[in-house]
């Protein structure tokens, strides 16, 4: 029996599906989750489920051609976060199987929840908050708060960028494809909440438990450069995120405000509501 739980794990990894332990894992905290308060936040109670994970970049890259990854032994920054939604997704639809898992996975990645090669990811967060809008899963909830800013937009980094994104420079003619989407973000006005003043109240930061926060930046052609969930502690409001420094995912001890301050790339955030967690 042994031999046949091997090369089932062999398997699903030569084949870019998720592993045995993955899938009982899904199940196991979906099953769980069921028994939870109905009014318990459901994206940070799943996101503490993830605490320890390695951080390991460029997961999704793997494959010769776009396809499903899962990973729940190894994230970055935005792969917890979907991770963690698809799990919301499916506990808040009673479901505590895998393919429903992944199915709430594909629908929050891809372009209108469907999968057709590499452009159909949502690479920027500004459009990955604007499609899972429209999808119904998220609210952005910036402009909650009297002290958010506004900027505007010019995606343009992938592009420009290619040789850094390993499926744009093995098929150039994904560049265009990726510029056209770039394209429709030129000068599109969105709001963020200065890192000057993340040190603010709960109430006059109007960001809860669980609420996805998306550091923007005011590096040339990007408009985010970090993602996690917000926690508050002790009236100081922290980030839950996959840390490329500690080499997995935390709580962070240190205030996002003491994050923040001294990084010049980083401008202040976006706060985003998984709408089934209110």
């Amino acid at each position: 029996m042994k031999y046949v739980i091997i090369l089932f794990c062999l398997f699903c990894g030569l084949s870019g599906y998720a592993s045995e332990p993955d899938s009982m894992k899904v199940e196991r905290w979906l099953r769980e989750a069921s028994s939870l308060p109905k009014d318990s936040c459901r994206t940070l109670h799943f996101a503490k489920k993830m605490l320890g994970t390695p951080y390991v970049a460029g997961t999704l890259d793997v494959n010769n051609e776009e396809t499903l990854v899962v990973h729940l032994d190894k994230v970055d920054c935005t792969t917890l976060v979907e991770t963690v939604l698809a799990l919301a997704i499916a506990d808040q639809q009673g479901k505590q199987n895998f393919e429903a898992f992944k199915e709430a996975l594909m629908l929050v990645r891809y372009r209108d929840g469907h999968l057709a090669g590499y452009s159909s990811r949502l690479h920027y967060f500004s459009d990955w908050i604007k499609n899972n809008e429209a999808k119904g899963l998220v609210r952005e909830c910036t402009s909650d708060t009297k002290i958010s800013l506004s900027s505007k937009l010019s995606l343009n980094f992938m592009s420009t960028h290619s040789d850094s994104y390993l499926p744009m420079k093995k098929d150039t003619s994904l560049i265009s494809q990726v510029a056209l989407f770039e394209k429709a973000w030129q000068g599109v006005e969105v709001r963020f909440i200065p890192k000057e003043k993340l040190n603010q109240s709960p109430n006059e930061l109007k960001i809860k438990n669980g609420d996805i926060l998306a550091i923007t930046t005011n590096i040339k052609g990007l408009d985010v450069v970090h993602v996690g969930f917000a926690y508050w502690k002790q009236g100081k409001l922290h980030l839950l995120h996959a840390s490329s420094v500690a080499g997995k995912v935390i709580m962070d001890n240190q205030s996002l405000y003491d994050y923040s301050k001294n990084k010049k790339a980083h401008t202040g955030v976006r706060a985003i509501s998984f709408i089934y967690c209110r």
